[in-house]
């Protein structure tokens, strides 16, 4: 059950000696699910966010934020355009965390327009990202993967979704040989968020014309790694061309810093959080999850063997362009406009791949 605003609020005076609460008021935009949360105002009319996990594993990820949010000093702060939370003090037992309240609204997808401010200022803000000093990061004791770890992790992945025997053949020799490439993972690890999302997104008013990105949260799996996990979400934006807009302007914003095949490694990741999700349905003997991750592999299946899934090993496609992404992208959508969710006559299963 859910804890009442009350309740975290009396949390948050313990995490905080002499906070003066003044208005407490129940927080959606903190809790993702992982937390309940509240919005507190203090006597002097400052807001703060308290908030105390649901689970085991929901405390684990907020006490690894503390640790990467006291690693952000305000010398490497005001290296961002947005705005990054602070932790203003800690409950161990029970665990709360109350921390500084960020202006805006959780980004929505749908209003990332091609070729819109928005779009621009959501490259800016992830190039930032990949841009900060990677001794940040290696001096806070934070995860420090090479290439060859980032293409060990990714192998190790598709051997766990193989593994469940719901992953159809074609897609786990799909993503082996995209693993196999030397030329999909010729890239310089750099600074990543680790969990980047829309929903990690604070954004200004749908009604202001000059949109921007003003605050970013979810900073527990801040590391050093591959890019392309960052923008790896930024292929699912539904309005055609956003995702270029937003790729373009990363690109360009990196410059040296960008690679050739950062689309290509994005399009793998974004394929590989569908096993993500399958595995997370079958290690919590969630059947529903794991029948909708099913699901979702086999409309990606039809769109590989449709032609409309983009190829992913350099040999069969040297570039991958952001305009091809894109056409890819569109091909889909109109794929699953019309398309049922009912399993696939052929090539649904392993079993099918096999006979």
């Amino acid at each position: 059950m859910p804890r009442h605003r009350f309740t975290l609020a009396a949390l948050a005076t313990l995490a905080v000696p002499g906070l003066d609460v003044a208005v407490t008021r129940t927080f959606t935009g903190g809790g993702d699910g992982q937390h309940d949360a509240a919005l507190l105002t203090d006597a002097a009319g400052d807001h703060l966010v308290v908030r105390a996990p649901v689970d085991e594993q929901a405390g684990a990820r907020l006490t690894a934020e503390i640790a990467v949010l006291a690693a952000l000093t305000p010398g490497v702060r005001a290296r961002l355009p947005f705005a990054v939370p602070s932790t203003v003090g800690v409950l161990p037992a029970p665990q709360a965390v109350v921390s500084t309240y960020l202006p805006g609204v959780r980004l929505q997808p749908a209003s990332v327009g091609a070729g819109s401010a928005l779009a621009g200022s959501i490259g800016r803000a992830i190039a930032a990202i990949h841009e900060l000093p990677t001794a940040v990061v290696a001096d806070a004791g934070l995860p420090v993967a090479t290439a060859a770890e980032c293409v060990k992790g990714v192998e190790e992945l598709i051997a766990r979704a193989d593994a469940t025997g719901d992953v159809p053949l074609e897609l786990i020799h799909r993503w082996t040989a995209a693993a196999a490439d030397p030329t999909l993972w010729r890239f310089r690890p750099c600074v990543v968020h680790g969990g980047l999302a829309a929903e990690s997104l604070l954004v200004t008013q749908k009604e202001d014309l000059d949109g921007r990105v003003t605050g970013v949260l979810g900073w527990a799996g801040l590391q050093v790694g591959d890019p392309a996990r960052d923008v790896a979400w930024v292929l699912g934006l539904p309005a055609a061309g956003a995702a270029g807009s937003v790729l373009d302007t990363y690109t360009a914003t990196r410059g040296r810093g960008s690679d050739a095949a950062i689309a290509r490694r994005a399009l793998l990741y974004a394929e590989l959080e569908i096993a993500r999700w399958l595995l997370h349905g079958a290690d919590r003997g969630d059947a529903v999850v794991a029948d909708d991750a099913v699901q979702m592999l086999e409309a990606l299946l039809a769109s590989v063997l449709e032609g409309t899934g983009g190829t992913l090993v350099g040999e069969r496609l040297p570039t991958l362009t952001v305009t091809e992404v894109e056409r890819m992208l569109d091909a889909r959508r109109q794929r699953a406009a019309g398309a049922s969710r009912a399993p696939l006559a052929a090539h649904a299963s392993r079993s099918s791949s096999a006979e």
